[in-house]
């Protein structure tokens, strides 16, 4: 096999760049980042037919508008397959392309995280690998559950930590890994989005998602994939404001969580603030740093100002990130994606499942990826830290959490 079919399920933000804000507010990806990834490794011979499920058949006019856009501007082959019909709203529409897939097939799936476990269960009852937004999933019976339904087969679930292939997150890993800093002491993060976000996603908070889920489980993960340290416990209390007084939305406006790791026979913590109310002037949608303190130094990352600042008429200034998923073309002309991290998590799902489906082992790939499989204590951090919060912010032991 040299070519895979691939599905997406997801017609959002992050899929294909539909918003509640096209036309009134550009975001950090007004094509989205799977779509145009997909195309592109179609265009590199990777991809074979291309599926799109979503809810709102209704929409779909506007993204083939969207479509032809890109390829007017790329040249990208841009063939899709619809589910359901452009005059039907259906919740179930991607139950359908998932029985129109031919297996073997790549499903990535970018939705609300409460749909997470039901179009994973139902990609595995098809036979099909799978890619998934982070976070996968939140409560640690939803995980076991899935992993069980995975169990005996050859089937690659891969979750979409994009962080892990940021350059500047590899050198640090790196440098962890060799002691540079010495034995890890302290890792502290912070991650805060636009309110603008709110207009997009307000619908999924306040019923099973929080800034936690959405934007804390970055860092979280990264800390892992950073340090190889084991969480033991968790910590986590939370701020009310602006998202409830002026989106009338019952979720904090910011969400901290300290977790206490153990490495080596030796313990370090870390610190991760999540928000979710920067004001809409701000420069960039994500603000976003990292610091390590080592007994043998520290380092600070500044993972928002990497590119460029630019001011234009009528416009607040801007802070762009051309390692994140900046469409560009190269000297002669051609599109580079191959340097973006949301590109790079995409290719390498897809590239994997191809060498899957020509014999690899698939437990190299449980080794190397951020799989499903291995995102078992990321999901015990966010399930500890939600009961953490319900427990007016009680020090929780994951060991003694229920079905950890």
């Amino acid at each position: 096999m040299d070519k895979i079919n691939v599905l997406i399920i997801g017609n959002g933000h992050y899929s294909t760049g539909s918003t509640v804000l096209e036309g009134k507010k550009e975001t950090n990806t007004d094509f989205g980042v799977i779509l145009p990834a997909v195309l592109e490794l179609k265009s590199q011979g990777y991809v074979d037919k291309i599926y799109l499920a979503a809810k709102n058949g209704y929409k779909f006019s506007n993204l083939e508008d969207k479509i032809k856009l890109l390829n007017k501007k790329f040249g990208w082959d841009t063939s899709i397959e619809f589910f359901p019909n452009k005059n039907e709203i259906n919740e179930k529409a991607y139950l359908e392309a998932l029985k129109a897939l031919p297996k073997p097939g790549a499903v990535i799936i970018s939705t609300p995280n409460h749909l997470h476990k039901e179009m994973m269960m139902a990609t595995i009852e098809a036979c099909h690998h799978f890619m998934i937004v982070k976070p996968p999933l939140t409560k640690l019976k939803d995980y076991n559950e899935v992993i069980s339904k995975m169990d005996h087969t050859n089937l690659l679930g891969m979750v979409d930590y994009h962080k892990i292939h940021d350059e500047p997150n590899l050198i640090l890993r790196e440098q962890c890994r060799q002691k540079e800093y010495g034995k890890i002491q302290h890792i502290f993060s912070k991650m805060t989005q636009r309110r603008d976000m709110l207009e997009i996603f307000g619908e999924w908070f306040g019923k099973e998602t929080n800034v936690n889920h959405y934007i804390g489980s970055h860092y979280i993960h990264l800390t892992e994939f950073i340090t190889g340290a084991v969480p033991l416990e968790v910590r986590s209390t939370c701020q009310y404001g602006l998202i409830e007084e002026e989106y009338d939305i019952k979720t904090p406006d910011l969400i901290e969580t300290q977790i206490t790791w153990e490495k080596e026979g030796y313990k370090f913590s870390s610190y991760h603030i999540a928000g979710l109310s920067d004001p809409s002037e701000t420069s960039a949608m994500t603000h976003q740093e990292i610091q390590i303190i080592g007994t043998n130094g520290h380092v600070r990352s500044d993972q928002k100002n990497r590119g460029f600042n630019r001011v234009l008429a009528s416009k607040h200034p801007e802070s762009i990130n051309p390692n994140f998923f900046y469409i560009n073309k190269d000297i002669n002309g051609k599109v580079n994606l191959e340097g973006k991290y949301g590109f790079k998590s995409m290719k390498i799902f897809i590239t994997s499942v191809l060498e899957i489906e020509n014999g690899s082992d698939i437990n190299k790939f449980e080794k190397m990826l951020p799989t499903l499989r291995n995102s078992k204590n990321i999901i015990a951090i966010l399930d500890a830290a939600d009961v953490s919060i319900s427990k007016g912010s009680s020090i929780i032991k994951l060991e003694d959490m229920e079905d950890y």
